[in-house]
């Protein structure tokens, strides 16, 4: 059987990396030392020995692993430690992770693209993916092992009550499974693409021991898998049968920084099914880790709800504002959530907490700004002082272009590099001489998104009712000025394309606002986006189903915000006047 030691090897000869290996158990992470002149990794076990090895190739063999698919190597960046002059001893010392789990939430199946994501994972010391039931249901043999050879977890979960409770199937033979909302209980649609506020009895004594008994005869089946989720689909819908309502007050209802203030609270209801589920698989299996979710109207632990082991919940920021860190106590969203993480923090008992980030926008994939290099490496440091597991963060491929420097530098900021250091450095290595222009080109947009006004939670309305045409064509300006520096630089190129694509879409948005856009208008804006598909800046199909949103509002005459949800779209209005 090939071995993360066998394969770390392996890779040391593929980047060049002479040294000698030595496991050292008492170490919190691989150790990078010069003796006799020879360069040494030591490290307590055989994945941080690999992790070693690609540190080796950053910091002296002139790679750069910052794309997926794509080692950038540079020859002015190579050092030979050994016939340098740099004295014996430790060149990088031991460094415990600052974060214990360190990833990403995959929401999209598994590709052709994967092997080079669980490269680039490992390259970068990640090692969790949170993805999809039904997706991981597809993962090959091969790639379970790819990931594993790299020291990658793979939590076979997310929201997935449909999946252990298939609407198609369960619908027939116990409808009693399902919601009661209005006296009546719901008819599943069994459409397992969207299932928005679709959900289940929870106290139903037989349901839960049905979802017991799957989850343990899933663990059977895939006994690689560790870690499951108990989550909800996604959305609101809960049952308001006489057993259920007696975890609501419907007077109490959710808030207003979580997109809930138009719904009661379901802590409690879900909560208590949580904590009976996760028992009855604990004592049959106790190595089986099952987490939930902290969001919308559920977001904080209810009265009395502990984290034991065997269980971690995911907390999700969800609409966050990003002009703020989260434990901004002036933001009137964050400092909510910096709250409700403190007290889940608190509820640990042998259980885990991991941060669910949106990294890329907040769930919208829509290439608009997001600069958070900085803020990343406070939060993830505040994450740590409070007693948080893990940093995990919504992601795609196709978008890197216009945020993989937030997730390569979060992987850096969960590790524990130094802020400065690691920012500036990916700077210099990917834009050479012109990193200062570079890094003035990121910070004005950053600036951008500061000086438009207080809070900013990133869907289009927000960011383009505050700002003019005129600040999207300084930046291309700016962008251009890089590219023609550099022209078979594909990444500055890119660049550009992203300027080019926010100018376009600003002048939309100030068309459809004066009434003066028509769908032909929106249909040439896809249409250019389309031509873009070789870059790695626009997630093609979330662009079809959002400005089809946009041509189905010109069509009837609705005033368009958002997704046409009516609650959502309410949302939008109230952060209107709240963010002036």
């Amino acid at each position: 059987m090939y071995t993360t030691l066998q394969f770390a090897r392996d890779e040391a000869k593929k980047y060049g990396v002479e040294a000698q290996f030595v496991l050292e158990p008492a170490l919190s992470s691989f150790e990078i030392r010069r003796t006799d002149g020879h360069l040494v990794i030591a490290a307590p076990c055989d994945l941080e020995l690999l992790y070693g090895v690609y540190e080796c190739a950053e910091q002296f063999g002139g790679y750069t692993f910052f794309a997926p698919g794509h080692d950038h190597f540079d020859e002015r960046l190579k050092v030979n430690p050994c016939t340098s002059n740099l004295p014996d001893g430790t060149l990088l010392p031991a460094r415990p992770p600052r974060l214990k789990r360190r990833g990403f939430i995959q929401e999209f199946p598994f590709n052709s693209e994967t092997p080079m994501l669980f490269d680039w994972m490992a390259k970068n010391k990640l090692n969790y993916l949170l993805v999809w039931m039904k997706y991981y249901d597809e993962l090959s043999d091969a790639l379970k092992q790819a990931a594993a050879l790299r020291g990658i977890e793979i939590e076979s979960g997310h929201h997935n009550f449909d999946y252990w409770i298939p609407g198609k199937t369960y619908g027939k033979t116990h409808p009693e499974f399902f919601a009661e909302i209005n006296g009546k209980r719901i008819t599943p649609s069994g459409n397992a693409e969207l299932l928005l506020s679709e959900q289940l009895c929870t106290t139903n004594p037989e349901l839960r021991a049905e979802i017991a008994r799957r989850m343990l005869e899933y663990c059977d089946t895939h006994p690689e898998v560790h870690t499951i989720s108990l989550v909800p689909n996604d959305g609101f819908g809960w049952c308001e049968c006489e057993n259920c309502s007696k975890f609501y007050d419907k007077n109490e209802k959710g808030d207003f920084y979580s997109l809930s203030e138009h719904v009661y609270k379901a802590d409690r209801i879900y909560h208590d099914m949580v904590r009976d589920i996760a028992a009855r698989v604990n004592r049959v299996r106790p190595d089986i880790q099952i987490t939930l979710v902290a969001y919308v109207n559920y977001c904080a632990p209810s009265p009395g709800f502990t984290l034991n082991a065997g269980m971690a919940v995911h907390f999700a920021p969800y609409w966050r504002c990003i002009n703020h860190e989260i434990n901004d106590m002036h933001c009137p969203i964050n400092s909510h959530y910096a709250d409700d993480l403190r007290q889940w923090c608190k509820a640990k008992r042998g259980g885990e907490v991991n941060v669910y980030e949106y990294y890329m926008g907040v769930n919208f994939y829509l290439s608009l700004p997001m600069i958070h290099f900085h803020e990343m490496f406070h939060e993830l440091q505040w994450y740590h002082d409070i007693g948080v597991d893990g940093i995990l963060t919504q992601f795609h491929l196709p978008h890197w272009t216009v945020y993989g420097l937030n997730y390569y530098l979060m992987a850096k900021a969960a590790r524990g590099a130094d802020e400065a250091t690691a920012i500036n450095d990916i700077l210099r290595r990917l834009f050479g001489p012109d990193a200062g222009e570079a890094k003035a080109f990121y910070n004005n947009i950053k600036q951008l998104l500061l000086t438009m006004g207080n809070c900013h939670i990133p869907y289009p309305d927000s960011l383009f009712r505050r700002t003019t045409p005129a600040d999207y064509q300084r930046l291309l300006a700016q962008a251009q000025g890089l590219a023609a520096k550099a022209p078979a630089d594909r990444f500055r190129q890119e660049l550009v394309i992203w300027m080019d694509y926010l100018c376009r879409f600003k002048t939309l948005f100030d068309r459809i606002h004066a009434s003066q856009a028509t769908t032909e208008d929106v249909r040439q804006l896809l249409e250019w986006i389309h031509t873009h598909r070789a870059t790695r800046i626009f997630v093609h199909e979330r662009f079809d189903l959002y400005f089809q949103g946009i041509q189905e509002a010109l069509r009837t005459g609705r005033k368009w915000l958002h997704f046409n949800i009516d609650w959502e779209d309410e949302y939008i209005r109230r952060h209107a006047e709240m963010l002036k």
